[in-house]
């Protein structure tokens, strides 16, 4: 029996994503006890046979599924949409159906609903971010505005010095430009 089951597993296993195939290879199996005492009075019909077997595979997907996936652990499209196939496929019927939907859905909303938020955080924390950084830029940019105005003021300043030398060192010189005259040659 344990030997069975041990089959069966491996056969669930090997086919977890195709039902048809794992029905048919549990079928060939002829894992049921009722198949095995069948089996010595005639061959059991092949309805009872894959009725056993979709009744055994659907048995085993609701076993392995049953503990509900954490939705904290999904971060794509392509595991929700796995989550959600493997809990339609482990419903028993409609209402069960509904209800692993329902169910899904909110952990769904959820996760989205967390993710936003956690997005929404990172957002406002760099949205502070520049903002602080654009105040720290408007300081600086006011300072050396400030220098500049200084600076300005200075060249200014310094030109009309310049200027102002330049007018006194032409009162200064003679006419001439340059040293002329006949000056004593002992005061040189």
């Amino acid at each position: 029996m344990a030997a069975d089951s041990a089959e069966a597993a491996r056969a669930l296993e090997q086919c977890e994503r195709d039902l048809d195939l794992a029905i048919e290879r549990l079928v060939n199996l002829r894992l049921d006890p009722e198949d095995d005492a069948g089996a010595s009075e005639g061959a059991a019909s092949p309805e009872i046979i894959i009725n056993n077997a979709a009744a055994a595979a659907a048995k085993a997907h609701r076993s392995a599924a049953a503990p509900a996936a954490p939705s904290g652990g999904i971060r794509n499209r392509g595991e929700w949409v796995e989550r959600l196939m493997v809990e339609m496929a482990s419903a028993g019927d409609v209402g069960d159906a509904r209800a692993r939907a329902g169910r899904f859905l909110g952990e769904f909303l959820a996760a989205e609903r967390d993710g936003a938020l956690r997005e929404n955080g990172l957002l406002k924390k760099a949205v502070l971010v520049q903002y602080h950084r654009h105040k720290e830029g408007e300081v600086g940019n006011a300072e050396l505005r400030r220098q500049l105005a200084g600076c300005q003021e200075r060249v200014r300043s310094l030109e009309t010095d310049n200027y102002a030398l330049a007018m006194y060192l032409r009162r200064a010189q003679p006419q001439g430009g340059a040293i002329a005259g006949s000056f004593h040659p002992e005061v040189f």
